[in-house]
């Protein structure tokens, strides 16, 4: 089927008297039409969807290029990914506490253990100390 030439399509035709006869006739009904048109194409680019570019790149012979679409999240996909992310916020935040009571017992063990190894080289001077005062 062929294609209507540009200038014969109804869209265009409607612009052109809502222009002519409307704009610049002073028709009311025409003006309103045009209203409507307009409207709706400013519309469209003011609260559509925008296209966003990424990056762009000169391809030198031997590379390719690969487009892929992504689907957009489903709600529940969001709320489900938002849980999820709570949920390992709260895990990571246990672990630290974790995380950080045993470094403290570590701590004081290994605090524990020099007090114990000075006790006993103290323990271990005063037996040889006293074997040679005797």
């Amino acid at each position: 089927m062929p294609l209507v030439p540009k200038l014969l399509r109804p869209s265009v035709l409607l612009r052109r008297n809502a222009m002519y006869k409307g704009v610049l006739g002073g028709s009311k009904g025409w003006l309103a039409i045009g209203g409507v048109l307009w409207g709706k194409s400013f519309l469209k680019k003011t609260f559509g969807k925008n296209e966003e570019i990424l990056g762009t790149e000169k391809l030198t012979k031997g590379q390719y290029l690969r487009l892929d679409a992504v689907k957009p999240p489903t709600r529940r996909q969001q709320r489900k990914a938002k849980r999820q992310a709570k949920a390992d916020a709260e895990r990571a935040k246990a672990a630290a506490k974790r995380a950080a009571a045993d470094a403290a017992i570590a701590k004081a063990a290994a605090k524990r253990a020099r007090a114990d190894a000075k006790r006993a080289a103290r323990r271990s001077d005063d037996t040889s100390r006293a074997g040679v005062d005797a």
